[in-house]
């Protein structure tokens, strides 16, 4: 296993090499010069050529395609992300005070919301066709009906502007910005309940229906009417031999939605006002922030590449027959 993980280890490098001369090339294919977008970001009028060549070499557009990948690569190696064209702050830091923001949309919307599904699809395969098997599966096959934006709006018109329930955007209210502790956290999960239920709705729905047909078609093995057949419990079979199998296209799934988990909270975080870093990704491409969009979308693909991994973990602990050579 040890051996796996360094050859894993090893081919994430030129994944990595590889991904990062696509997001580099996309953003200097794009439409339009990066510098009249400097000078729109920092409210400065076209000035003469000789200011022009200054910006040009203070962004460094003016050296060739190769150095300036090889440039912006040696940074990112050292986790310097660059500037921001429209703040001039270090991204590293931007994004250091979006990202609590974003981890805890994540936290409540998903991990939360996938053992909640995993549950509800096992109670639907150990009772099929019951009432609780019916419920589940409507309920998965609305959520997977309806986008996440539409979700939002819906939430937003019922539990904000008829009933007033929850706020309608925003992750705090002014009045708490001076409040104790306790007041303002309570005021901020009070915030984060229509964002969590937005994005997980669509997450529960998928995990749910995988839950359940994997689970059902492990019942259906010989090794499970084998140890039945040994006396075990039904709780045992179900924990020890099913669900763990089962369990394993679950992890799958869970590990491949991990990149489109960003588009659902630009949706979310752009309905609901949240100051996370979807939102700030929305803004930075509206207004040609390109080492913003570079660093956002690199951090996407990092995550992706390690939860790919981490589901190659998990796969040997949930089926012991697994083993990488």
């Amino acid at each position: 296993m040890i051996s796996y993980l360094i050859r894993r280890l090893a081919l994430a490098v030129p994944t990595f090499i590889g991904i990062t001369i696509i997001v580099f090339g996309l953003m200097h294919m794009a439409p339009g010069n990066i510098v009249d977008f400097y000078m729109a970001a920092n409210s400065e009028a076209i000035v003469d050529a000789e200011r022009i060549r200054q910006l040009e070499e203070e962004i460094g557009v003016n050296k060739p395609i190769y150095v300036q990948y090889a440039k912006w690569l040696g940074r990112v190696l050292v986790l310097d992300l660059g500037v921001s064209f429209e703040t001039h702050r270090a991204i590293s830091t931007e994004l250091y005070d979006r990202l609590g923001a974003t981890v805890s949309l994540f936290f409540f919307g998903h991990i939360i919301g996938w053992p909640l599904s995993i549950a509800i699809g096992v109670l639907s395969a150990m009772k099929p066709n019951s009432w609780i098997d019916h419920l589940g599966r409507s309920v998965a096959l609305i959520g997977l009906s309806m986008p996440a934006f539409w979700i939002g709006a819906m939430l937003i018109l019922v539990f904000s502007v008829e009933l007033g329930m929850f706020p309608s955007g925003g992750s705090v209210s002014s009045s708490m910005s001076d409040s104790s502790t306790l007041g303002y956290l309570l005021d901020k999960g009070w915030h984060l309940v229509l964002p969590a239920i937005t994005v997980t709705v669509r997450t529960m729905a998928i995990t749910m229906r995988v839950a359940r047909a994997e689970l059902l078609e492990v019942l259906r093995k010989d090794y499970i009417v084998t140890a039945r057949s040994k006396g075990l419990t039904e709780t045992v079979v179900l924990v020890k031999h099913a669900l763990r199998n089962s369990l394993i296209s679950v992890i799958t799934l869970i590990a491949l939605s991990m990149g489109s988990i960003l588009s659902g909270a630009i949706m979310t975080e752009t309905i609901f006002s949240w100051p996370g870093v979807g939102r700030y990704l929305v803004h930075a491409v509206n207004v040609r922030d390109y080492p913003v969009v570079m660093a956002i979308t690199l951090l996407v693909s990092i995550i992706v590449i390690f939860s790919n991994l981490l589901a190659d973990i998990c796969y040997t602990w949930l089926n012991p027959r697994i083993r990488y050579n």
